[in-house]
């Protein structure tokens, strides 16, 4: 068993499956193997290739703020433990149903700068203008190192 498969395999003995259907930006529903999982206030859409990527991360409506929190060092400790990255795009989206009227969608520069502060590397790449991806607890090494920009992450108090 890999490294990779004992982080997904110990995640989904703590996380719960979580009813919610993913849906595509047209609308069309996913289908498949890919489920919402949830931890604490919050659930995520995980996928496990080459690294631990997050493709969604939402916290619950009751979850209130900072609900994620939780499961993303959850996933940090995983990612530690079992010395594999965790990836996924840095991107603002309207969550699926249900959504409380009136809620509050960060902005881009909001979701940067929260994964910063979370210890993430944000990079990217000159030839992809505006795709940012996130990158814990490294950056891989690319063949096209010339083409990519990392912001390290944020130092805390």
């Amino acid at each position: 068993m890999t490294s990779l498969q004992q982080a997904q395999q110990e995640w989904e003995v703590i996380a719960t499956l979580h009813p919610k259907q993913h849906f595509y930006e047209n609308g069309k529903k996913q289908e498949g193997e890919q489920q919402f999982r949830k931890f604490e206030q919050a659930i995520v859409l995980l996928n496990w290739c080459e690294y631990i990527e997050i493709t969604k991360l939402e916290r619950l409506p009751d979850g209130g703020r900072g609900a994620a929190i939780p499961l993303v060092e959850f996933l940090k400790k995983l990612a530690n433990k079992y010395h594999v990255r965790i990836s996924g795009h840095v991107k603002p989206y309207k969550p699926d149903s249900p959504w409380l009227k009136g809620e509050h969608i960060p902005t881009q520069k909001e979701l940067e700068v929260w994964y910063r502060k979370r210890g993430f590397y944000l990079c990217t790449r000159r030839s992809e203008l505006g795709a940012v991806v996130l990158w814990y607890p490294d950056v891989p090494h690319f063949d096209t190192e010339d083409d990519i920009d990392c912001l390290p992450p944020l130092e805390t108090k």
